[in-house]
This record gives C-alpha cells, structure tokens and sequence, in this order.
C-alpha cells in the first residue's frame, strides 16, 4: 500500500533533503555545548549558531543590518514555547491583550490561564467569511490599557492569510507592540519584520522550515526586549560570577543548554529553503491546493473551507455531511495509506468561528514534495469511502 503524507500544517515530512547526513555527521563528529568551553569543536560549533542567527534575521527581513540584530533571534522549542514567553514575560496584572478569532492553544490556553493568574483581560478580532483577520477588526478592539495585539499568520485549519502588514500600521500608529505566529507561514509565505512592523516574530522549524521538532524560537524588537522579563532563569555560560540573570541578548532568554542538534539541522534546512527559492516553493504548494479543491469541491455532501484566491496557504479543510470525518480519515489511512488529520486541530476557537465546531474537520495539508498523482490518488480513495457509506 502506498504511504501519502499529507499532514505538513502539523509537522513536515519529508524533511529538507540530505538533512539526516547533516545531523548524523554532528552527532558524530562535533556533538558539544557553546559557550562552555574553549576548545575548537565548541568555538566552530558557536559560529555555525550565530551563522544560523544571521540566516534568520535575513530570512524574516529583521533588520537592514542582520549581522547586529541576530542577537535578537532566540531559540526556543517552537512556537508554543516562543509565545508562552511572550505573553508571560510581557503581560502584567489589569493588562489588555488583542487577539484574533482564529488562534491556536498556544495563545488562547496561555491567555485564559493569564486571565485567571493575573486578572489580563483579552478580546478576539472576527475574522470574515473566508477566515482572516483585518486591521480595522483589529483597531476597533484597542483600548487605553491594551499592551499588544497577536495574530497567527494563517490559520492552521483554514489556511487563510492575514494582512499582517495592515495589522502592524495599526499597532505602530497605536503604541501597541505587535506579536505573529508564523508556524504557518515560516518557510512558505514571505515575512518582513521591518514592513509589517512586528515587535514579536515566533516560528517553528519543524513545518514550513523542514527541519526537527524541537527546534525554533522568536526575533525581538529592541523596545519590547526592554521590558519583557525572562520566565526562565540559569546558567547561560555568561556573567557566571553574578546571581542575577544577565541582561544582554540572546542569553536574557536562553538558559540552559540550546538544542544544537536543531539548530545545526535548521541551518541546514534554512540554506535550502534559501537555494530553491520560497517563490516556487509557495508556487507549488499552490498549484497542489488549487488541483485539490477543483476535485473535490463538486463532491457531493462535502463542505470545502479554502479561501477561493492566492491569501492561503496549502491547508484545506474537509466536512463530511453525511458520515463521521473521523471515519473518512481513518479509512483513508488505514485502507488507502493516505495520513491527514481530524478533528479540532488544537484551534477550537478557529473552529467556532467558521461554524465547524463541535465536530472538526478533516485537514488536508500539502507540502513541496507532495506531487499531483497523490491528490488523484486520494481523491478517488475518498470517492471509494463515500461510495460505500
């Protein structure tokens, strides 16, 4: 039986190609600590670190001078982690947040146990039929004691992109730091720190970036590293003779041991990226949706959520009116070897919104490497399940 892979909204697969050589010759050859000592494997290993810093910074357009900013690139697990020290390290009792309609548990789970712990208040911007967000949505919702605005990207279930750009204008003009999560978009959909005005930039690299889990992280703005406090403290092999949790960047927010292994294999697959050019990467994936949704819009008894123009990503969601999803995404793995994924999508709230909850939907997520013949393939597959219910 064939194995289709089209889960890429939750974790890319394949990963970057040769990218296993790559962490296989680290482990074996140079796997050490920074910073800790003073011997070649440990300085080599440091300049690959601030090299991949460097990449990053150019990546998100961070700063006209890369080389200074990437002391403002942080690594982290990922975005969850990323946005956890965000908004923990920003928000303080009687603080109001902006948020949108469509965001994932790693903001709303932080934002409701924030509103319990420090009394933070929030409101959700709605987003329009399609499922994005827009500025004016957006401003309507600031008020006196609002601190910042967050916005994911694009939307894990829907896919639907956000005019972070407009989003960002808003915030500038209001005084208002202004936080993206791009687990979505990293590595697909161009980003600009400085055009969009982004205080707070979170991504993973484990999905549009097409390296590990467990490797990502957030660039800073320089007014916002002024102000938001480490929810971390500990050794950062820096300013060891003090108790007091150093103040310079990056090692403010990272203490403790980085993972090197992810950083060497987002070096790798960041170079990558950068070789094939994100254009015809985002082209791809485009053609591979549209090609999806002209074969099953017409489906009888299945609901489409894609927005109908080039603001998407390369997530469709799938409902199936007159059997379970569960069931239709089941069978299509267990019988035809084609992996998707069911249900909430950790982002009830994105669900509530579109009019899919409590139910869910079945995500389709396509990726560079996923070719046409596998969308046929699939498509008659889930013909065949409908057939037979």
């Amino acid at each position: 039986m064939k194995k289709i892979y089209f889960d890429n909204a939750a974790t890319s697969f394949p990963k970057a190609p040769y990218l296993s050589k790559t962490v296989s010759n680290f482990i074996d050859n140079g796997c050490v600590n920074i910073n800790r000592g003073m011997y070649s494997l440990s300085s080599d290993l440091s300049d690959l670190v601030i090299e991949t810093r460097i990449l990053l910074a150019r990546f998100f357009d961070c700063s006209d001078e890369p080389e200074k900013f990437c002391k403002r690139i942080i690594f982290t697990s990922g975005v969850t982690q990323s946005i956890n020290m965000f908004l923990r390290g920003v928000l303080c009792e009687g603080d109001h947040i902006v948020t949108g309609s469509l965001e994932h548990h790693a903001v709303m789970r932080t934002l409701y146990n924030l509103k319990d712990e420090r009394n933070i208040t929030f409101d959700e911007a709605l987003c329009d039929e399609k499922g994005a967000v827009h500025a004016d949505s957006v401003e309507s919702l600031i008020k006196p004691n609002t601190k910042a605005v967050i916005i994911n990207h694009a939307s894990n279930v829907f896919g639907t992109i956000s005019d972070i750009t407009a989003i960002g204008e808003v915030c500038k003009r209001k005084g208002v730091f202004f936080a993206v999560d791009t687990a979505q978009t990293a590595g697909t959909v161009d980003i600009s720190m400085r055009k969009s005005n982004i205080d707070f930039l979170a991504f993973s690299g484990h999905k549009g970036l097409l390296s590990l889990q467990g490797i990502g992280g957030f660039a800073i703005s320089e007014p916002l590293s002024k102000i938001m406090k480490p929810i971390v403290t500990g050794g950062t092999g820096s300013i060891s003779h003090s108790y007091n949790q150093p103040d310079i960047l990056p090692d403010k927010y990272e203490s403790g041991t980085l993972n090197l292994c992810g950083i060497v294999a987002l070096n790798h697959s960041l170079k990558f990226i950068n070789n094939v050019c994100i254009d015809k990467i985002r082209d791809k994936e485009h053609k591979l949706r549209d090609y999806f949704v002209s074969l099953v819009k017409d489906l009888h008894d299945v609901k489409v959520y894609c927005a109908d123009n080039d603001i998407t990503t390369s997530v469709v969601s799938l409902s199936f009116e007159k059997t379970d999803n569960a069931y239709v995404s089941k069978v299509l793995e267990s019988d035809y070897g084609v992996m998707t994924r069911c249900g909430l999508h950790c982002s009830p709230s994105a669900h509530k919104a579109m009019g899919t909850f409590p139910l869910g939907t079945v995500r389709f997520s396509f990726s560079f490497f996923n070719e046409k013949s596998e969308i046929d393939y699939c498509v008659n597959a889930i013909k065949t399940i409908l057939k037979g219910v």
